[in-house]
């Protein structure tokens, strides 16, 4: 939004009709125009027949961007759908009783929009398996400068050494077989520090979340906000990635930026942002993952080598590169 609204070429306007109360206050830019009514979103389709579809509810947009799974109706605005990942079709189990739900619903906005825009070649190959009919299916990667390359804060947990694992607890990030390999580690090893809020089917990866944070192995924050996400993540020895998928991964994007090592599963999605920057393993094996960061703890000339390709592969990530592709398929999609 922010390198968007930076653009003379476009007027940006945001769709926030809801009853319930935001859950994140964050300045709009001056040239950015916020609409945001209490108005619950399954009233959106009633308004739509009569004659208030999204478009007009958002100032009357000509290009309409779904970036979510709830897609507000339109009538006349040309549709571009942002497609993170499809991790629910790869795999039921990860996305539990809602995943045919999701499946469905990302299938009918992708029959409906003009265009559709991910950001990995990784997805894109998911989107064109999954929807042959697509329509233009755009790569445009996301960028990493939103993140400030030095933190004024002090150490955050008063200069222990400590490891960081970023993300939802639930099944696709793994945690389960991270906490297994941190129990192979020798000793000493640094505290294990993971952020993440209660998801989904992770009732015995909760236990063993508890029971490693009871014996001091691990320490446990279910919620962090930016600042203090970043802060943690620039003094890290590292972060482990051990998630079996994604659609493009900015922990790992935003560590390398930070010049942080990241350990991550050998897929290719991380395959793809990495690009040699990464140690890559199999991390549904235990050992596999324990070698990888035990690698990363006592090499330093690999510790050196992974620090110096990150930041280099970090810095081809920009804000404003996004937002110019963006704007080419907005004027694309509405003939302008």
């Amino acid at each position: 939004m922010r390198a968007l609204a930076e653009r003379e070429d476009l007027s940006v306007h945001l769709f926030g009709h809801s009853i319930a109360r935001a859950r994140c206050a964050t300045s709009v830019p001056a040239r950015v125009q916020l609409h945001r009514l209490p108005i619950p979103g399954r009233s959106l389709p009633l308004l739509q027949r009569l004659g208030w579809p999204a478009e007009r509810l958002a100032g009357g947009a000509r290009v309409f961007h779904w970036t979510d799974f709830v897609q507000p109706p339109v009538d006349q605005a040309a549709v571009v759908l942002t497609v993170h990942d499809l991790a629910f079709v790869r795999d039921a189990m990860w996305h539990g009783p809602n995943a045919s739900v999701l499946r469905e619903r990302t299938r009918a906005a992708i029959a409906r929009a003009a265009a559709v825009i991910v950001p990995s070649q990784t997805t894109a190959t998911d989107v064109r398996a999954f929807a042959p009919d697509a329509r233009a299916v755009h790569v445009v990667p996301f960028g990493s400068d939103h993140v400030a390359v030095t933190c004024k804060n002090p150490h955050p947990f008063g200069g222990k050494p400590f490891v960081l694992c970023i993300g939802t607890i639930e099944p696709r990030k793994n945690h389960r077989a991270m906490l297994a390999a941190w129990r192979l580690l020798r000793e000493p090893r640094p505290l294990l520090v993971v952020v993440g809020r209660i998801g989904w089917q992770c009732d015995d990866i909760r236990r063993e979340l508890e029971e490693a944070v009871a014996s001091g192995m691990a320490m446990w924050l279910r919620e962090a906000n930016d600042v203090q996400m970043f802060c943690m993540l620039s003094y890290a020895t590292m972060l482990v990635y051990p998630s079996l998928w994604e659609g493009f991964g900015f922990p790992p994007l935003e560590a390398m930026r930070l010049g942080v090592p990241v350990v991550a599963h050998d897929a290719a999605p991380m395959q793809e942002l990495g690009d040699g920057a990464l140690q890559l393993c199999d991390a549904t094996l235990p050992a596999a993952l324990a070698a990888a960061i035990e690698t990363v703890l006592v090499d330093a000339t690999e510790r050196d080598r992974l620090i110096c390709a990150g930041r280099a592969r970090a810095a081809r990530f920009r804000w404003r590169d996004c937002a110019a592709a963006h704007a080419a398929i907005y004027r694309e999609v509405a003939g302008w």
